[in-house]
């Protein structure tokens, strides 16, 4: 979701709900994927992530970690060093699982929910090796790529409605222990 704070009450999104809500009723859901990076350096950040993949995992979404690369950069005009952070493997992990789930005949379609145009070699190759697969794409809500419109097989549409029918409650029970939704994501 875009970093936008009016769509914070969306965080504690149900993918699964959301994937049930999109697909025609004759297709069958053969599996859900969540790819993410805990941010480490924010500590309450993680705690609130462990809870939600928690739930996530609670309702049969497979998730899949990528990581964060420390990297120092000089400043143009200051020639300060400062550190920052680089997401690492997250396009990649997504690449292989979507190219190798079809050329081993998992899925007949596939929805990316992203605007990341890095994912555009993928939908290419999956539509060169194995054409009769169809990749398909959901932008969040206010970000979109020409260049993934253009080339998925179909489109969803994500929407404000879409997002608020398919939160987690905000309480789920997972065996004995019962996790909260986050006050900050209401």
């Amino acid at each position: 979701l875009q970093k936008n704070t009016a769509y914070h009450k969306y965080k504690w999104l149900n993918y699964r709900k959301l994937a049930e809500s999109v697909v025609h009723e004759k297709d069958t859901i053969a599996g859900i994927f969540y790819f993410t990076t805990f941010v480490k350096w924010h500590p309450e950040n993680v705690e609130r992530h462990k809870m939600y993949i928690s739930a996530l995992r609670s309702a049969g979404v497979e998730i899949i970690h990528g990581r964060f690369l420390e990297k120092h950069i000089q400043c143009h005009k200051c020639h300060q060093d400062f550190k920052t952070h680089e997401e690492k493997q997250t396009d990649v992990n997504i690449a292989l699982k979507i190219l190798g789930d079809a050329v081993d005949g998992l899925y007949d379609k596939a929805l990316i929910i992203s605007a990341d145009s890095d994912l555009l070699p993928v939908i290419k190759s999956v539509q060169h090796h194995t054409p009769d697969k169809e990749i398909g794409v959901m932008f969040p809500i206010g970000r979109s790529s020409f260049e993934l419109r253009q080339n998925a097989g179909f489109r969803r549409k994500m929407s404000e409605e879409l997002l608020r029918d398919c939160q987690f409650p905000d309480e789920v029970k997972i065996g004995n222990t019962t996790i909260k939704r986050p006050p900050n994501w209401r």
